[in-house]
């Protein structure tokens, strides 16, 4: 799996003194406010498919029974693949009457009962999802409820990306103090998220790219392509200055 970094930082400088109302979270004396970013990007790892077979029959047993012997088929296609029970979940149905506007009579008419059966599957092997999906479709599965392509080191790559954030503050902070021919002091606050200030974030535009070693990814046919994943994460800190 390929990973590249992207580093984006910001600063800003604040005035002298605090409004009572940010005193949290900057001090009442010289102090400079910055935000670090950074952006990990990956390929994706597996895929989350969700699926499903929608039935309507007035006759209630023929309509599940229907959607029943589909979801038969679509699970038995699923495990062709190699793909675990863990990793299948077919249990969820519902059953719903469904009615028909009559323009003609003024009256909603029954058209019959809506039997619904869903499927969501973890694919490990993204280069099979073209053929899974193109076999579930022409088994009889009608729905595509929802696809999503995921990477298994998502946790792990957050966590890189917020300590790549940090150290992006840390360099915003002394490349600011220098331009500003300040001495950048200890360090006041720091927090992942947005501090409570009265102030616009100066975007720096230097930008530095990193590629990280690994593997590469599973590559998706033609037809289908999953495109990168980002993780991103930010840092915000006040230090002193004199």
């Amino acid at each position: 799996m390929k990973t590249h970094i992207l580093l984006l930082s910001s600063a800003i400088a604040l005035s002298t003194l605090s409004v009572d109302a940010h005193a949290n979270s900057t001090p009442n004396a010289p102090h400079i406010y910055v935000k670090g970013e950074a952006t990990v990007t990956t390929m994706p790892d597996y895929v989350q498919l969700s699926v499903g077979i929608v039935e309507i029959d007035k006759d209630l047993i023929d309509a599940k029974n229907k959607a029943d012997k589909t979801m038969a088929k679509a699970i038995k296609l699923v495990k062709e693949l190699g793909i675990k029970d863990g990793n299948i979940n077919a249990g969820h149905i519902s059953i719903n009457r469904e009615s028909q506007y009559n323009r003609s009579s003024g009256e909603q008419e029954f058209k019959g009962f809506r039997v619904s059966r869903t499927l969501s599957v973890k694919l490990s092997q993204i280069e099979k999802y073209p053929q899974l999906l193109q076999n579930l479709v022409n088994n009889g599965i009608n729905q595509i409820n929802q696809t999503q392509f995921l990477a298994s080191n998502y946790e792990e790559l957050h966590k890189q990306a917020q300590k790549l954030a940090i150290q992006d503050a840390r360099k915003a902070a002394k490349e600011l103090s220098a331009d500003y021919g300040v001495e950048l002091k200890g360090l006041y606050t720091a927090s992942l998220s947005p501090m409570n200030v009265p102030a616009q974030p100066y975007a720096r535009s230097e930008k530095t790219m990193m590629v990280a070693d690994s593997a590469p990814g599973n590559f998706v046919p033609d037809a289908y392509h999953a495109g990168e994943i980002k993780v991103t994460a930010s840092s915000y800190a006040v230090y002193f200055i004199d």
